[in-house]
């Protein structure tokens, strides 16, 4: 009967521990909880199928690229010859940007990534033009085809929609360099968008906001591939629905959490 009365006491002990533990194990739902928003995680690993880790139903709605368009945006004016290189400086024309002052200066392209300067993306814009951005959008097959008639406003102006799935698509061609631009090109894109280096994994991402306003809930992103570290590169697609404001810096901290529970990203 001793015997008996302990393993049960023991099988209960193990059944408490398991349960805690895997109470206290943080998933995708209660990050986004904690968050304060809703929206979609999504993961696809080297030669792997894509994996919706959260929002299934909010992963095929779409939304405004935002600033994330900036990618294809640079890639584009790379192989057309829009941009000359990644070191040419695009002058700043003297609009104030109250919110954003680190704009306010002349750049290339690396700061003009890692800022997300509209300034700089929009001469970008202005100088491929209308008509060839629209045949890129199509040629690459990005979001719903479809560009509005104003160059500097395609990311924002709601005619060119984009899901997270799309996203994810998206970034994983450019991590595999199977879009359709030259190697130099996307090389160059790519060093542009490389993001740090966290426990030997190499992160290249890009943000993306579009306000909310008083008809619709607005869009943030965050969008890339972590590589490197003995491990499978991955990318990965971020959206949060926004009714206020979240701040870049906050949205990265929340997918560079997902990232780490998914193993993509060492704990810390």
């Amino acid at each position: 009967m001793f015997r008996i009365m302990s393993r049960i006491v023991l099988a209960s002990l193990i059944f408490s521990v398991c349960s805690a533990v895997f109470a206290a194990t943080p998933t995708p739902a209660t990050r986004f909880d904690a968050y304060g928003r809703t929206g979609a995680f999504l993961l696809q690993r080297d030669a792997g199928t894509p994996q919706t880790l959260y929002g299934a139903d909010w992963a095929t709605k779409p939304q405004p690229p935002a600033s994330t368009f900036k990618v294809l945006l640079a890639l584009i004016a790379l192989d057309t010859g829009a941009l000359r290189s990644a070191d040419e400086v695009v002058k700043w024309d003297g609009t104030p940007y109250p919110d954003n002052p680190e704009w306010q200066r002349d750049m290339a392209l690396r700061e003009a990534m890692r800022t997300s300067s509209e300034h700089y993306f929009r001469v970008l814009a202005k100088r491929i033009g209308r008509e060839r951005l629209a045949e890129w959008v199509a040629r690459v097959g990005y979001g719903n085809g479809r560009v509005g008639p104003d160059a500097p406003m395609v990311w924002h102006d709601g005619v060119l929609t984009v899901t997270t799935q799309q996203q994810l698509a998206f970034i994983d061609r450019l991590r595999r360099s199977a879009l359709p631009f030259s190697a130099q090109t996307i090389a160059t894109v790519k060093t542009a968008m490389y993001d740090g280096n966290t426990g030997g994994r190499r992160i290249y991402g890009k943000t993306g906001t579009h306000s909310p306003d008083k008809a619709a809930p607005g869009v943030g992103w965050w969008i890339g591939w972590v590589e490197g570290g003995n491990t499978q590169s991955t990318a990965f697609a971020l959206g949060v629905e926004l009714k206020t404001i979240d701040g870049r810096a906050k949205r990265i901290a929340l997918g560079k959490r997902l990232l780490r529970d998914a193993g993509v990203l060492p704990a810390k």
